[in-house]
């Protein structure tokens, strides 16, 4: 499991206690869990995928590091420092930044319902229509609405589905 902590900076209506923290605050109290943090951080959603998938690729080389001498050696009862990541993006990232002349990303209306009237408003139905556009929707489905096929060949199948797993479902525990 690789833990990501997603600081978006609030909660309902103010800051949350993490995301007032600075990095080296952050850095030091996960040490103490036991965590070598990593941080990706920023505000434009291309520099931040590219940013996000060099982070992953660095700490899953770090978890393959310590599994593999653990595996082939057993555990030498040495405790690892096991990655995570800290995202810090804004609140409402990659919804629309303002509605009615009032901000909405990275401020506590982005928690509310941010196009409320869609339906009887035809410049909030375009800003509700142009965010979800944005996730290009045609490259995750057909014309039927359904998930391309391609996309859902990647999900695990079998034992290998987080619900199969024991941790995950108790009653595959359960004895007579």
């Amino acid at each position: 499991v690789l833990p990501i902590l997603h600081l978006n900076g609030y909660k309902i209506a103010s800051p949350t206690i993490l995301g007032r923290m600075e990095d080296e605050a952050l850095r030091s109290l996960f040490l103490g869990y036991g965590y070598e943090t990593f941080f990706v951080e920023g505000h434009e959603p291309a520099a931040m995928h590219r940013e996000m998938a060099r982070t992953l690729d660095t700490v899953l080389d770090r978890i393959h590091s310590i599994q593999e001498p653990a595996r082939a050696a057993g555990w030498k009862g040495e405790r690892p420092l096991w990655p995570m990541i800290v995202l810090r993006s804004p609140k409402g990232w990659t919804g629309p930044k303002e509605v009615d002349g009032k901000k909405v990303e990275d401020f506590w209306r982005s928690h509310q319902v941010p196009v409320s009237n869609a339906r009887g408003d035809a410049a909030h139905r375009q800003i509700l229509e142009d965010w979800m556009r944005s996730y290009e929707p045609k490259t995750l489905f057909d014309e039927g609405g359904h998930l391309l096929a391609e996309l859902a060949a990647l999900a695990p199948t079998g034992s290998r589905r987080m619900g199969a797993i024991p941790y995950a479902n108790g009653g595959l525990l359960k004895q007579d």
